[in-house]
């Protein structure tokens, strides 16, 4: 079953990553270099975990990549018009997106505390996590922002009458308030599951941060011998 799951997540990842690959150079064709450029990032952040799974001989948790993958494949949808399309798009993905962020630093956190790298009690963990989630909404805010400033397109009120101050600020704490019940419910999950698991269970879960913790270790003592 697991070879299915892993098999399944590896073609789904695949083939987001092409339909993203075909959406930058659509948008190169159509002179849009702004996305277009977008689009190629999205790509390269998309392809870090099996960056790492290649540099470090492993094989990190597949929820990693597809949750990564989705997130970003989702965002850049987006930008094929499914902001106005669908007004809820844009929810989706502060919600979503968030979770999915809030998931990939619970893991590395955790993952962390769990090798010795870092002390933390699981609340702890989860808390910071729960942070990092509402510092990336508020980042992304002040990205669409700045986009806006530089650039006139409109990113934050797609869809809405953006020469309202009212309309875009309601807007900026809509999507805030999406953000932070998105991270508060993935990092409850989060706490809860390592919680109430096994420690072999989770010894299991952790492999692939211990093997790639552990050969930073070797490599670290290896150089302060040289």
């Amino acid at each position: 079953m697991k070879k299915i799951i892993l098999s399944i997540n590896s073609v789904v990842s695949w083939v987001l990553k092409i339909l993203m690959l075909v959406a930058a150079g659509y948008f190169f064709i159509q002179g849009d270099f702004l996305y277009g450029i977008f689009m190629l990032l999205m790509l390269l952040v998309s392809f870090i975990p099996a960056i790492v799974n290649h540099s470090y001989d492993t094989n990190l948790p597949w929820q990693l990549d597809f949750w990564l993958t989705l997130w970003i494949f989702l965002a850049v949808a987006g930008t094929t018009g499914l902001y106005e399309q669908l007004t809820w798009w844009d929810d989706l993905l502060h919600f979503g997106g968030t979770a999915a962020l809030v998931y990939l630093a619970f893991v590395l956190i955790y993952a962390l505390n769990f090798t010795g790298k870092i002390r933390l009690s699981i609340p702890l963990i989860g808390f910071f996590t729960f942070l990092i989630g509402m510092a990336f909404g508020a980042l992304w805010e002040l990205a669409e922002f700045w986009t806006w400033k530089i650039t006139g397109i409109n990113t934050f009120t797609i869809g809405r009458v953006l020469d309202d101050p009212a309309v875009s600020l309601l807007d900026t704490f809509s999507d805030l308030q999406l953000d932070m019940i998105g991270a508060g419910l993935m990092a409850i999950i989060g706490m809860k599951y390592v919680a109430h698991q096994r420690h072999v269970k989770l010894r299991e879960w952790m492999r692939p941060f211990i093997k790639i913790f552990g050969k930073k270790i070797r490599k670290a003592k290896s150089k302060g011998k040289s």
